[in-house]
């Protein structure tokens, strides 16, 4: 049996970074908690004191780290994990 190298790296660094919730920064669950209230980027923003493009750049990072491709996904995820009363 062959087992291209890659595999064990790519294994490793789920292992080391997490999956899940457990993947985000504290700054992407806040946003994220604040997406599943139905806030804007702009409230968003307003709510954490960071810009617009931060929450952007925050969301892109939501989604990629949970292999998501839309705010709405990601909105009825962080509903689904319980993270919508956190703020």
């Amino acid at each position: 049996m062959y087992l291209d190298p890659a595999v064990p790296g790519g294994l490793t660094a789920r292992m080391v970074t997490g999956t899940g919730l457990a993947a985000l920064t504290e700054q992407e669950r806040n946003v994220l908690a604040l997406v599943a209230q139905g806030l804007s980027n702009r409230e968003i923003g307003a709510r954490l004191h960071i810009s617009e493009r931060t929450v952007r750049s925050h969301m892109t990072g939501v989604l990629a780290k949970l292999g998501l491709t839309s705010r709405t996904q990601a909105a009825l995820y962080a509903v689904r994990e319980g993270l919508t009363g956190q703020f």
